[in-house]
């Protein structure tokens, strides 16, 4: 039986939120982000470092975001002045994390591959202060 797409990309934002709140972070969790596209599924607030988070758990080796929503988080990111960072997790692996700008520009889309994926920034990275 197939994984529900929506309860499996909820549970991994709750991961996610956890793993922040451990660290000391606010977490905010934008309800319906992935119906309105307007706003990052998450905002990680701390005294000391503030970013958003688009989460995305995928089976595959590949992610994809329609040009649109790219575009909408890239005009967030500049309205806000938050970086919005692209949380990706491939299951049984680690999450990895990539500013939005890391992004290839493959027509359609923005895309990152298995390679890329490789060389996201590991959750430490992401938290930290300086």
């Amino acid at each position: 039986m197939a994984v529900n797409h929506y309860a499996k990309g909820y549970r991994a934002e709750r991961e996610l939120k956890q793993m922040l709140l451990a660290q000391g972070f606010q977490v905010v969790r934008s309800g319906g982000s992935g119906t309105d596209g307007v706003s990052p599924d998450l905002l990680a607030l701390k005294a000391s470092k503030k970013f958003a988070l688009e989460c995305k758990a995928r089976s595959s080796d590949y992610l994809h975001i329609e040009k649109p929503k790219w575009e909408l988080m890239k005009s967030w990111e500049e309205t806000t002045g938050l970086p919005v960072i692209i949380a990706w997790k491939i299951d049984r692996r680690e999450w990895r994390f990539f500013p939005l700008l890391a992004m290839k520009d493959s027509g359609k889309s923005y895309s990152l591959n298995k390679k890329e994926y490789g060389n996201g920034m590991e959750f430490g990275e992401v938290i930290k202060t300086r």
